[in-house]
């Protein structure tokens, strides 16, 4: 697994409950935010779309008071969950807010996480438009997500990621096909694994507009 959650992100969350301080710790080691944030500038202004609990929002904030950073999820729980965690701090802020009503050219990072296989296609879709719609020229999305190569982790990750949110469906699909996707849409795509020392296929795409 991945390095376990730093103390000053974990120290946020010391008011959940048990199981749910559990689910921050080995949403963590299962997830690669230290990557992510490599990309990410010192100074930005970052959505990070499905926060959740907001790890890697406060993460990006606690690194650097020059970002700006707005986490967003539909989940009422994980939002409360991630406010209680922002402690007075101004460059960090959740909302109750559904993607497709963020504005043009506010933000010059969309971060989108471990979600997307979550969503179905044509939701996938018309999510990724809108993130190329609204970013300013120069602006880029960082995409984490998951694909079925290698077949062994794919199967690790299905395993786990049902147990996890309730046996959810899943819609999946291969590296190559996310990458045409998204230079069809216009972004000038890089891509990375993301899945060492992890049991799950991850990998990241940095999408330049």
């Amino acid at each position: 697994m991945l390095s376990p959650i730093p103390k000053n992100v974990y120290r946020l969350y010391a008011g959940l409950k048990f199981w749910e301080r559990w689910h921050v710790k080995f949403r963590w080691r299962l997830c690669p935010f230290l990557q992510i944030a490599d990309h990410i500038p010192a100074e930005a202004r970052i959505v990070d779309i499905g926060c959740g609990r907001g790890l890697l929002a406060n993460y990006l904030a606690l690194g650097s008071p020059a970002r700006r950073v707005t986490g967003i999820d539909k989940q009422t729980k994980r939002i409360e969950a991630a406010r209680a965690s922002i402690k007075g701090r101004d460059n960090i802020h959740f909302f109750l807010q559904d993607a497709l009503e963020l504005p043009q050219q506010e933000f010059d990072v969309i971060v989108v996480s471990d979600m997307l296989h979550h969503l179905t296609y044509p939701q996938q879709e018309k999510l990724l438009e809108h993130c190329y719609r609204i970013l300013p020229e120069g602006g880029f999305l960082l995409m984490e997500d998951v694909t079925p190569d290698p077949k062994w982790k794919w199967i690790s990750h299905f395993l786990i990621d049902r147990t996890l949110n309730c046996g959810r469906r899943q819609n999946f699909r291969k590296l190559a096909d996310w990458v045409s996707y998204l230079e069809n849409l216009g972004f000038e795509v890089e891509h990375f694994p993301a899945h060492h020392n992890i049991p799950l296929p991850d990998f990241l795409l940095k999408c330049r507009r």
